[in-house]
């Protein structure tokens, strides 16, 4: 009798976390299926006039005042990098073979503009110093796009020892 009820206990337990699982499984699958976006629906415009760009307002969200609907405003996000060489060169393109258009210290902040070349390419930094990275596209603080070693920049400030 008493090695029945822990047996009953156990089928118990096993039965309730079927059901709470069951529940869960209908309860995700209709959040995931169901749409927070309101559908647009198709606008015929004439090809001769083009509708003026909806107008900004504080709260993120414009008003397109031909049609009365809402656009969300979305804002290119901008991933920081920091140079980890000192007089790092900022290249025309990817490689050592394009003109040097500016230099940046230790620490500078950088804007990834989000590219990396396919290939790695292997540079001696300094005598006991040899890395393999890609060159990689940035904005610097004064505006001007251009390509670094890879080495020369990380997501945070550390300085890179060995570079000579």
């Amino acid at each position: 009798m008493s090695s029945e009820k822990p047996a009953r206990l156990v089928k118990a337990q096993f039965i309730l976390f079927g059901v709470l699982l069951f529940v869960f499984l209908i309860w995700s699958a209709r959040k995931c299926t169901r749409s927070t976006a309101p559908v647009a629906e198709p606008v015929a415009v004439d090809s001769l006039s083009v509708p003026p760009p909806p107008a900004p307002v504080a709260d993120g969200v414009a008003r397109d005042t031909i049609r009365g609907a809402q656009v969300q405003i979305v804002k290119e996000k901008i991933s920081p990098l920091y140079v980890t060489i000192e007089n790092l060169a900022v290249r025309t393109g990817p490689g050592q073979k394009y003109e040097i258009m500016d230099r940046l210290k230790l620490y500078d902040e950088v804007s990834f503009m989000h590219e990396v070349t396919d290939s790695l390419y292997t540079i001696k930094l300094g005598s006991q110093l040899t890395t393999t990275e890609p060159w990689v596209k940035i904005k610097t603080r004064k505006g001007r796009e251009g390509w670094v070693y890879g080495a020369g920049v990380r997501y945070y400030k550390y300085k890179l020892e060995g570079v000579e």
